[in-house]
């Protein structure tokens, strides 16, 4: 909780004598759409940006713009993974074509080895 406030995602709430901090049951909602909106991909700045939407009287257009951009992004990491992982695969293969014969001789896998899409 302590994490969240210092990054301007909850507000600050009120003390008893002895500092512990009392939350009203209204902040509940809000900690439920921060971690939706971490496993949703959006990173504590974004989610900021997020809450401040009603605040600020941003439009449902604006959000869906902002929510956009994110599913983008996350459509071309996706992009990225797929490559890494067939780049890893193919590796694998190269690993296990000789079964475990092939397993045992050196590693095939080194810097000077690998080659662009160019031949390079």
């Amino acid at each position: 909780m302590r994490f969240y406030e210092g990054k301007g995602l909850l507000p600050e709430p009120r003390r008893t004598e002895s500092g512990y901090r009392l939350f009203p049951p209204v902040i509940l909602p809000r900690i439920h759409f921060i971690l939706q909106a971490q496993r949703a991909g959006f990173t504590l700045a974004e989610i900021k940006e997020l809450i401040d939407f009603k605040k600020n009287g941003v439009s449902c257009r604006e959000g869906r713009e902002f929510a956009m951009r994110k599913k983008n992004e996350i459509a071309e990491k996706l992009k990225s993974l797929k490559v890494m992982e067939k780049l890893l695969s193919e590796f694998v293969r190269k690993c296990e074509n000789r079964g475990e014969k092939g397993l045992t001789r050196p590693c095939h896998f080194s810097f000077d080895q690998v080659k662009d899409k160019s031949g390079k």
